[in-house]
């Protein structure tokens, strides 16, 4: 992906997503063009004898950033985070949107049945039904209604609604572009909360496009996203992206005995 200051993408690429939260595109290069599309980011020479060693790159172009893998994140449970008490005092979710970027949704569980409200499509995967299984079991934790168990395993907030996009494919993975995407369709559709249990194998700073993008739509919008702090990195307490984000609300997982 690509911060451009200029209307058209490099010579050899074409533009596969426009991502006015971090005023970027998502661009794709045949192999064929690969040498003509880095020739023309390519770095000009410095403009001022003060910064001889900071080169700009050429085509309009602000910052550069590969259109990094993202996977799912794995996540647990209700009772142990005090759930039922927040219902018998009367918060279960209700008047709350919560959109769920994922691998997509089974909308034919008992469990979700009246709660999606609408969902869409951010991968190359045909439609989205979710095949991987990941993106139902987010959704179910969120606000199953317990309708499979006869009550007994509902999700956290059973009386909110749910928006869907499917921003990782049927093999579990997406895009840094395709998640932006979902986040910026999420925050323009109305939803009070998103969640995205998935991130980036590299260790977040916040000046990844995904964590840049989740701040300025926080900023502009007042939208909620909660994070996974993620399952990976180079070291304890390492946090992925997008929940290194300076506005995100990141979750870290611990064990029962509350453990980090």
């Amino acid at each position: 992906g690509v911060r451009l200051n200029s209307a058209e993408e490099p010579a050899g690429s074409e533009t596969v997503r426009t991502l006015g939260s971090v005023r970027g595109r998502a661009l794709t290069a045949e192999k064929r063009q690969a040498r003509r599309f880095w020739e023309a980011v390519g770095a000009e020479a410095p403009v001022t004898a003060k910064a001889p060693k900071t080169p700009r790159l050429g085509a309009g172009i602000d910052r550069l950033w590969l259109d990094a893998k993202v996977r799912a994140s794995l996540e647990r449970s209700v009772p142990q985070i005090g759930a039922p008490e927040a219902w018998s005092a009367g918060y279960d979710g209700t008047g709350v949107t919560v959109a769920v970027l994922d691998t997509g949704i089974d909308d034919t569980h008992p469990d979700l049945a009246g709660r999606i409200t609408g969902a869409r499509n951010f991968t190359d995967s045909p439609t989205t039904r979710d095949a991987f299984g990941h993106g139902t079991h987010v959704a179910s934790t969120v606000a199953g209604t317990g309708a499979a168990s006869q009550g007994s395993r509902k999700g956290v907030a059973p009386g909110a609604k749910l928006l869907i996009g499917k921003v990782l494919g049927d093999d579990g993975i997406g895009s840094l572009s395709s998640v932006l995407d979902g986040m910026e369709w999420a925050a323009s559709s109305g939803a009070d909360v998103v969640n995205m249990s998935l991130g980036s194998d590299t260790a977040g700073d916040g000046t990844d496009p995904l964590s840049l993008g989740l701040d300025e739509l926080t900023e502009t919008t007042g939208t909620l996203f909660v994070a996974s702090a993620g399952n990976s990195g180079p070291g304890e307490y390492t946090v992925g992206t997008p929940g290194a984000a300076d506005k995100a609300l990141t979750v870290g997982a611990v064990d029962g005995e509350e453990r980090l």
